[in-house]
């Protein structure tokens, strides 16, 4: 007679140990993402306002010295 948790892997894999620590991490890693993306997100607008402004004073000084 066949095992019935063969016909289930994906219960098997849940009930195994190593499965749920798979599992864990995998969770941890895209949380970790999700956050580095929204931080990412919420910055770039600053960091590109900051960028332009160092660069137009920069061209200007560099002009102004010619």
């Amino acid at each position: 007679m066949p095992n019935v948790r063969s016909f289930h892997p994906v219960e098997s894999f849940l009930e195994n140990r190593a499965g749920l620590v798979t599992l864990e991490w995998v969770a941890i890693a895209s949380a970790v993402l999700l956050l580095g993306i929204g931080v990412i997100s919420l910055l770039q607008p600053r960091v590109t306002t900051a960028a332009s402004t160092v660069g137009s004073k920069l061209v200007s000084s560099v002009n102004s010295n010619s």
